[in-house]
């Protein structure tokens, strides 16, 4: 209990501060209650050994073995026969609007925890780099059989693999039938290869009742902690790891709540009476089949959660326990040796030992019948290309590059993404027709999702376009064309990290007042030795009156975020992480933060002032000097020009200079 009468809390084994977040409400009994509800009393007592009921812990029950239809490794023959799984899921959107993530019922997680690291990080969308296919157009035989193949084997694995729906008469639906459709997409590796045809059959979530489900939302694992995860593996000198690919993962998850009924249209009940007879005589007048749901089908509001509640029950029994920074990330301690899993729906990536994955390998098969496993250096994931070396990992998104330059018209190529007047806005601009503003939102969109992944450099130029995919004009169009023409000069650049120890050192700087409307913009490079783990570049949300103000605003925005990251490497590492440093290259913001005193405008600014100098007095990170032209995150806060460019991008992307 400090001075102010706040309660703070320290974890007895790392030493370290437990955030209000994160703090988990004890679990009394009767006795203690009363005693604590009588404390204050002014009774002198004798003290007395309380007896105390031994507490019994409930073992974890290992799940059933059930009978295994085909499991494949990556290089072993038959991996091409396996289906994979595919999650629709919503594109990323091009303004960063902030997310919360929802903790599962059975964790005493906050839900506010990666909202209070930083407002206006989102979560990733899964990036599945898929191709619809319209079976109407398709002339190619091979093509049409290799589609009709996948949609029933899709049919299949519903009502028989899987035995996700109970086919039943109309008359026992209770209630509302929801409808369905089924399509089939061509799926391609980050590298570009063709991977499979696949079909999903999709029940329309939108006709359900959304009220029903208020705890409906599952998280996914945040790029940022997968750069912090592969640091960690490379320092480790771990040069192989594994991805779990588990299928039909929502259709592997017995349905709660009230019971939900589908509707198969006419097109789709030929299909599956044709491979299921028996089932003819459950079709209605108008050609109709109804069933019940058995499983959580995908499209299903609850699905997603019900599948990740499931997920994470079940590696908890494994010994896996989740980072409370972010969910998506377990752990699992076997005497020096730490395993960490990642989880973006149903792929998991491994990094652990060959033994501790070939074990996992065995009870997911027993768990979830169908897996597919791939064990290697190389590995597509979430549109990035990662490759592991002796002490380093690169990520690459190479093919996605040359995907994204066959839509521009253009064969320029240029040194910067963007010269120094990239927050310039001219007023007079002709605007971009409809059509063309709609062809720019799309390729920012595609650049934003490149710049969060591959391509930190380019972060500074999109943040900007970002702002204007609403009301794009001729002058927008030419910025975004440089940004493209630098990407076709360096499509083959890749991201580096290679981490020389585990320290913990953020850049935050802020460039005073370029936009319009007179708002600055902050950059932020965080590294994990070296390793860079985490950028933004961003517009600030409040007018600040001098340089010193904005460079306040950034370093106090960003500084829980970084108290987050401290907090999830000592969670990864399994120890005691070294007080982050901050680096900041103004003097007069340093001076306000470590002494204090001086005359603050507003009191908004007094608090943020107070808040950063309240985390360095109790050593919860550091604020130290950087000279401006050591000061990475100058990059991140305005468009450099060369040679400033060139440093700024090899200090980010990790590029040793001979």
């Amino acid at each position: 209990n400090n001075s102010t009468g706040s309660w703070e809390f320290l974890n007895l084994k790392t030493k370290s501060r437990i955030r209000r977040s994160h703090w988990v409400k004890m679990k009394t009994s009767e006795l203690i209650v009363n005693i604590m509800n009588h404390f204050d009393d002014k009774v002198e007592r004798t003290p007395q050994e309380v007896p105390q009921d031994p507490v019994q812990e409930l073992e974890p029950v290992a799940p059933a073995a059930q009978p295994v239809e085909q499991v494949t490794e990556q290089g072993t023959p038959g991996s091409a026969a396996v289906a994979d799984v595919i999650e629709e899921q919503p594109a990323e959107a091009v303004s960063e609007a902030p997310q919360t993530v929802e903790a599962t019922a059975q964790e005493a997680v906050s839900s506010r925890t990666r909202l209070r690291s930083g407002e206006s990080i989102l979560r990733p969308s899964k990036y599945s780099m898929a191709t619809k296919v319209d079976k109407r157009t398709i002339i190619d035989p091979v093509k049409k059989q290799a589609v009709e193949k996948a949609e029933g084997d899709e049919v299949d694995l519903i009502l028989d693999g899987l035995k996700a729906v109970e086919i039943i008469s109309e008359d026992d639906v209770e209630g509302k039938a929801h409808n369905c459709h089924i399509f089939t997409v061509d799926k391609t590796l980050a590298n570009g290869k063709f991977d499979k045809c696949k079909s999903r059959i999709v029940l329309h979530g939108n006709e359900q009742d959304p009220n029903l489900y208020p705890d409906k939302s599952s998280p996914t694992v945040a790029i940022h902690s997968i750069f912090v995860c592969l640091a960690f593996a490379a320092f480790q000198g771990i040069t192989e790891v594994a991805k779990i690919d588990v299928k039909g993962a929502f259709i592997q998850t017995p349905m709660e709540g009230p019971p939900v009924y589908i509707r198969f249209s006419p097109q789709l009940t030929k299909l599956i009476v044709k491979r299921f007879p028996q089932y003819a005589k459950y079709v209605n007048s108008k050609g109709c089949l109804f069933g019940k749901l058995l499983k959580a089908l995908y499209g299903c509001i609850q699905a997603s959660k019900l599948w990740f509640n499931n997920l994470v029950r079940f590696l908890k029994s494994e010994g896996y326990e989740q980072s409370p920074t972010d969910p998506c990330v377990m752990r699992k301690i076997k005497g020096q040796k730490i395993f960490l899993l990642l989880i973006y729906v149903d792929d998991i990536l491994v990094i652990a030992t060959r033994e501790e994955i070939e074990r996992l390998r065995a009870r997911f098969i027993a768990k979830f019948q169908w897996i597919t496993m791939e064990v290697g250096t190389t590995h597509s994931y979430l549109g990035m290309q990662i490759k592991l070396f002796d002490g380093y990992a690169t990520i690459d998104m190479i093919h996605y590059i040359e995907k994204m330059l066959t839509e521009v018209n253009s064969e320029k190529t240029f040194a910067t993404p963007a010269t120094k007047k990239i927050f310039d806005v001219d007023e007079t601009a002709v605007v971009l027709n409809e059509e063309e503003r709609k062809k720019f939102h799309t390729l920012v969109a595609k650049i934003l999702f490149l710049s969060k992944r591959a391509r930190p450099e380019i972060s500074t130029a999109n943040s900007f376009l970002c702002t204007r995919v609403t009301k794009a004009t001729v002058e927008d169009k030419r910025k975004l064309y440089r940004l493209l023409g630098f990407l076709r000069g360096t499509k083959d650049v890749v991201l580096t990290l290679r981490p020389l120890n585990l320290k913990l050192e953020a850049y935050i700087d802020a460039s005073f007042a370029p936009h319009h409307d007179s708002k600055s913009h902050t950059g932020v490079a965080i590294f994990l030795g070296n390793a860079l783990v985490y950028v933004a570049s961003r517009k600030q949300k409040c007018v600040t009156k001098s340089p010193t103000e904005s460079e306040l605003v950034a370093l106090t925005d960003y500084i829980g975020l970084v108290e987050l990251f401290a907090e999830f490497i000592a969670f990864v590492t399994n120890s005691l992480v070294q007080i982050p440093v901050i680096y900041q290259d103004s003097t007069s913001v340093i001076a306000i933060v470590t002494k204090g005193g001086g005359i603050v405008r507003t009191k908004h600014l007094r608090v943020r002032m107070n808040l950063c100098k309240e985390g360095i007095d109790k050593d919860r990170f550091k604020v130290e000097h950087v000279f401006t032209h050591k000061m990475i995150a100058d990059g991140c806060s305005k468009a450099l020009e060369n040679p400033d460019f060139r440093v700024f991008m090899n200090n980010v992307l990790g590029i040793v200079v001979k």
